[in-house]
């Protein structure tokens, strides 16, 4: 028999059974901060699990979750996962249609809905033959229940959950993972990244996606911490419950750091002359003591993040995207880490983070413990395919054989991303393989490494690169489409008529582009008023783009 602490049931026990009067979750209602003890927490999960053996529900089958983020949303992943079913959760922002064809493929028997998704699940039921039964997520968990939970002992190689993955480049797929999966990722990022029961977790993203569910969630409750839940993305409310709670770890996404960074800068360049003179120069002296290899921000601007709400934070995590170099070097002036990590909902999802002390800002970190890393052909510069062995690697991909085959051999997943490893074990992303531009000369260029230069332009909110087709003789070149920051335009009171906008950027591009080989160089660009459709991590949709642009 495996070892049966690696299963989310143990997880639960140890809720009950460590610190249960410690505070696991926390969030603002009606003015005033509602807190869930570890012991109330596994109350809760092990009535709901009562509860759906009482409708017939069984180990191993389907129960769907559509939620807000919120505490509730944890308690019932627990009580499916703990209880042997299947947790399905699904991405609140998507559409009746497309959680109808989640519920659809995944056979559940079951779901449990926030109050503002309740009709729409309802008006799609009659469509989903196995869909028995539509639980009010906020209604079941706050009652009594006083049936009796399934007598289940889970086993590590038993199917957890089904997760669809988000689909930045096309159809999604049920992504399996065990709870051996997912709890020997927990287990590693608790190991690898330096937290305990003391610390409290900001919760930004949305708890759906493996990401914040495996380290934002499950990982600050197995080692004791606290998970505080924001009420939106907006940076004044996540500012202010930080300050509240006097939050210490937040994970995010890039952009959400980007646009604290820039927003820091903003309100710098908006202080009374003296005050400005001050903080400028104390940027120098930061800038030339890192010349000597000192990190003196920490010190230095003590003040300014204390005013700002960031004094009791200890660091933040990056994930799901790269982040810009220049962004993490930003905060690390300010005497603020981030700790920039990698990882895919098939691995459950951490496969490397780097360190506190040793970061890399340009690299995604070392591997975590238990897994390992290779590079497939790489070539001469050492880049090639990266791909990745360990108990946190999925089992495969749900009613999908073919595409399971495509991706895990001999236990390798191959991830798609390209790539290399330093001296140090530090991995680097190129960028995806599916979008690399090739030149007839034979030389790979990677868009991700263009559009990190393009977006340090205050000018541009987003951009996306791709590899665009000459008529006349079918060679490949680089091509962007560019979305103005057409915010901080209006500050600086700049025109955002079409042609200067066109004339502005396109110098900006020469210039940014100059860092790069001229083979890599934008040769064209176009300008697009909205923002690009995202996933929730906020990654762009480029094979939406791709298909407009063909």
């Amino acid at each position: 028999m495996s070892d049966t602490s690696l299963t989310l049931q143990s997880l639960i026990e140890r809720l009950r059974e460590n610190y249960p009067d410690v505070v696991a979750f926390r969030i603002k209602r009606d003015g005033d901060y509602v807190d869930f003890t570890r012991g109330e927490v596994a109350q809760r999960a092990a009535a709901l699990g009562a509860l759906l053996a009482s409708l017939g529900v069984q180990p191993g089958d389907r129960v769907g979750l559509l939620s807000d983020n919120q505490p509730e949303w944890g308690m019932a992943y627990l009580s499916i996962v703990g209880h042997g079913m299947t947790a399905v959760p699904i991405d609140r922002l998507l559409k009746p249609g497309e959680y109808q064809r989640i519920l659809e493929d995944s056979c559940a028997r079951a779901i449990i809905v926030s109050g503002g998704f309740i009709e729409d699940v309802r008006k799609i039921k009659d469509s989903l033959p196995n869909l028995e039964h539509i639980l009010h997520l906020e209604d079941t968990v706050h009652q009594e229940q006083n049936g009796v939970a399934p007598d289940y002992v889970a086993d590590p190689d038993d199917l957890a959950v089904l997760i669809y993955t988000s689909g930045t480049t096309g159809q999604p797929k049920g992504v399996m993972l065990s709870h051996k999966n997912i709890m020997s990722n927990v287990v590693s990022c608790t190991q690898s990244i330096s937290f305990s029961r003391g610390d409290n977790f900001l919760s930004v993203l949305p708890m759906h996606h493996t990401f914040e569910c495996t380290a934002g969630f499950l990982a600050p409750i197995y080692e004791g911490a606290t998970v505080t839940y924001v009420g939106s993305l907006k940076s004044r409310d996540i500012i202010d419950t930080m300050r509240d709670t006097q939050a210490t770890i937040m994970l995010a996404v890039p952009l959400l750091y980007e646009k604290m960074h820039a927003g820091i800068l903003r309100k710098i360049k908006t202080q009374p002359p003296h005050l400005k003179t001050i903080l400028n120069l104390s940027m120098g002296v930061v800038k030339v003591a890192e010349k000597f290899n000192k990190k003196i921000g920490h010190a230095v601007f003590r003040s300014l993040r204390e005013k700002g709400g960031f004094g009791s934070i200890r660091f933040f995590i990056s994930g799901a995207a790269a982040l810009p170099p220049e962004v993490a070097q930003g905060f690390e002036r300010l005497g603020m880490v981030i700790l920039q990590g990698y990882g895919l909902t098939e691995t459950s999802p951490v496969v490397s983070v780097n360190r506190f002390g040793s970061p890399k800002h340009d690299s995604v970190g070392p591997v975590i413990s238990g897994v390992e890393v290779k590079v497939l052909n790489p070539d001469e510069t050492g880049v090639g395919e990266l791909m990745f062995r360990g108990d946190n690697v999925m089992l495969g991909y749900y009613n999908n054989t073919e595409a399971t085959e495509e991706v895990l051999k001999d236990g390798w997943l191959y991830t798609g991303d390209s790539g290399w490893v330093d001296e140090d074990g530090h991995i680097h992303i190129a960028g995806r393989l599916k979008n690399v531009i090739v030149t007839k000369a034979g030389k790979n260029i990677y868009p991700e490494e263009i559009e990190g230069e393009l977006i340090l332009s205050p000018y541009i909110a987003e951009v996306l690169v791709f590899g665009a087709v000459k008529a006349s003789s079918g060679e490949e070149y680089v091509k962007a489409i560019v979305v103005p920051d057409y915010e901080y335009l209006e500050q600086e009171n700049m025109d955002t008529d079409e042609a200067f906008l066109t004339t502005l950027l396109d110098q900006e591009i020469r210039e940014r582009c100059a860092n790069l080989a001229d083979y890599k160089r934008v040769k064209e660009f176009e300008l697009r008023k909205e923002e690009f459709p995202k996933t929730s991590t906020r990654k762009i949709k480029r094979f939406l783009l791709q298909q407009q642009t063909q």
